[in-house]
């Protein structure tokens, strides 16, 4: 069986010559490459999927602040505020969880690099708001009402898919800011969760790819430039800008509005631009934001939180 690819296309021909469905595939195509049973796998992704709920459900109930005072409790004071001017249940949820899981990891709390740290809320962010708008919950419990145990099989097949699409995005250009730009990072986690939602949403896998790509392509040339050289500003609030990028991906491919660009071909791309980037906007500070007479500010505060 074939369980290596670096092309979609590669991808759905091995899908087709092996009759497994994606979710099957991906597991696996785990298995085979850890060198562990499939049981154990799935163990493994329960264990992170699990993981993802706790810093999720961390973030929104305790407002996070950071020793460098640049993480401010966003995401429970987003989830909570009672104006807003877009009233969708989804898109506020998509927000306030991409903010949440992502902050818990500036304040140095346990979260799944999915893919990157800095990019951890996205995934995970789009796919439990999906989640619990099944049931338009309140505030989301441990355990939600119709989540099976140990896991719903669709729930485990939502972050398999995106695990694909982060294998592809790895293994033909890059995840890492260094090399890439915040356009590996955040991008690539805004084409995974991208994916996960269409086929959350039951659209066949090469739908679920152009949503990838539409989400991929928004995100072309942007700069990795964190104040401070710390993964907060603008990494935490750029989760919940992703996030909701990759619902309007999703939402144009439900109305049948495909990418004109094929997703490798827009990867293809991302990585062209990653190269010729500039060094001072690819995660080194010495750029961009990080030099604003604000963003230089917090260089020389070693602890900011006093005065919050």
């Amino acid at each position: 069986m074939k369980y290596r690819f670096h092309t979609y296309a590669e991808l759905a021909a091995n899908l087709r010559e092996t009759g497994l469905t994606v979710e099957e595939y991906a597991v696996k195509r785990e298995a085979f490459m850890a060198g562990i049973p499939e049981d154990a796998v799935y163990r493994e992704l329960d264990r992170r999927v699990a993981v993802t709920r706790t810093s999720l459900i961390k973030g929104l109930q305790t407002p996070q602040l950071s020793r460098s005072g640049l993480t401010r409790g966003a995401a429970a004071a987003f989830f909570r505020a009672e104006r807003r001017l877009v009233k969708d249940g989804l898109w506020r949820r998509a927000a306030s969880y991409a903010l949440a899981i992502n902050e818990v990891n500036a304040c140095g709390g346990k979260i799944v690099s999915f893919p990157t740290a800095g990019s951890s809320g996205i995934v995970p962010g789009l796919i439990w708001a999906w989640w619990d708008s099944q049931t338009e919950a309140g505030q989301p419990d441990p355990l939600p009402p119709m989540l099976n145990a140990p896991y719903h099989p669709k729930l485990r097949g939502a972050f398999l898919v995106a695990s694909l699409t982060g294998v592809l995005i790895a293994q033909s250009a890059t995840l890492a800011g260094s090399e890439g730009g915040c356009q590996a990072e955040c991008g690539g986690a805004g084409a995974m969760g991208a994916c996960a939602l269409a086929y959350l949403e039951n659209r066949p896998l090469e739908e679920c790819f152009s949503a990838a790509a539409l989400s991929l392509k928004n995100s072309l040339g942007l700069a990795c430039d964190p104040v401070a050289g710390l993964v907060e500003v603008p990494c935490v609030k750029r989760n919940a800008f992703v996030a909701a990028n990759a619902l309007l991906a999703v939402d144009l491919t439900l109305a049948r509005v495909s990418s004109i660009i094929p997703f490798d071909e827009v990867v293809w791309a991302m990585k062209q631009i990653g190269d010729t980037m500039p060094a001072a906007i690819k995660e080194n500070a010495t750029g961009g934001l990080a030099l604003t007479p604000t963003g230089l500010s917090f260089r020389q505060k070693p602890d900011n939180r006093s005065g919050l």
